[in-house]
């Protein structure tokens, strides 16, 4: 379902759909790592794959603008990218690096004086692997 609707996005904004767009979209279905354009592109050259940084930097920006996936920043050194739309919020390891999602959020929004439509909630701190000593 996510490979269809990002490939969908890329053709009606005029992009053709080329090898490189479609191992864009293949890595990041399902894909709960939250990498960063420069993760993505490393991963993916990796394996032999030939294309340019500025693809997967132009593929990115049309997902996030059509609404396909969703630009966090939760690393203060860059955007990081995540396919799931659910609302959930993200952990973000301030000595390791890693991002992860937090579902389950019990927030009272009937306490607010409007109508939340959208939410991110960031919280920063030291994972669990990183206080047993695992990084």
């Amino acid at each position: 379902m996510f490979s269809q609707r990002a490939i969908e996005a890329l053709k009606k904004e005029g992009f053709k759909i080329t090898k490189p767009r479609k191992w864009i979209v293949e890595f990041l279905e399902n894909n709960t790592s939250h990498p960063s354009a420069v993760e993505i592109y490393e991963q993916l050259r990796s394996k032999d794959k030939s294309f340019s940084f500025a693809t997967v930097y132009n593929t990115l920006d049309v997902l996030v603008k059509s609404g396909i996936v969703r630009q966090i920043s939760t690393d203060p050194k860059c955007s990081r990218f995540d396919p799931d739309l659910s609302n959930h919020g993200h952990f973000y390891c301030n000595k390791c690096g890693a991002v992860y999602d937090i579902f389950d959020i019990d927030i009272n929004f009937n306490e607010l004086k409007g109508k939340v439509e959208e939410y991110q909630l960031n919280l920063f701190g030291i994972c669990e692997k990183c206080l047993k000593g695992g990084n």
